[in-house]
């Protein structure tokens, strides 16, 4: 699936960097998260996975550690809670939505795994729980980037 999605990305002007060293996420996030492994083997080896100019992006492992004043990894849950005052179901949301995709391209937006189900779900601001099912899988997510049906 990697080698595929890396032949795609070639043609359309992504950058990928591969990580340095594998490494695995942080405590916090596999002890909120039941992590698909078909995600998880995607994204171990890239350090940065990020389109032309920068404004869509997979969320690597590195994305989890880092603290610069760049976009955080949950950065549209962050903007729910401080929109809606803590509001419960938006914690409950994003504690079955794990985001795999940002994007800064035309607004706000994200692609997240139901850790669920294992669907992938688009969403947008201004209400980035109100999100639509996109692919039955991340594999199928993958598939349909490359076949175009999903674009980035």
């Amino acid at each position: 699936m990697l080698n595929k999605f890396k032949e795609w990305a070639k043609k359309n002007g992504w950058n990928i960097f591969p990580a340095k060293d594998s490494t695995d996420l942080p405590d916090f996030v596999t002890e909120r998260y039941a992590i698909p492994e078909n995600w998880l083997q995607f994204i171990r080896p890239l350090e940065v996975c990020e389109n032309n100019d920068a404004t869509v992006w997979f969320v690597t492992p590195w994305d989890f550690r880092r603290h610069e004043n760049g976009f955080r990894w949950n950065e549209f849950e962050l903007m729910s809670l401080e929109w809606c005052d803590g509001d419960s179901a938006v914690t409950e949301f994003w504690n079955r939505h794990i985001p795999v995709v940002q994007s800064v391209k035309d607004g706000y937006s994200y692609y997240a795994i139901n850790t669920e189900n294992g669907r992938v779900v688009y969403g947008c601001e201004p209400e980035f729980e109100e999100a639509e099912t996109v692919a039955d899988s991340f594999e199928d997510f993958i598939a349909k980037i490359i076949a175009g049906e999903i674009k980035l």
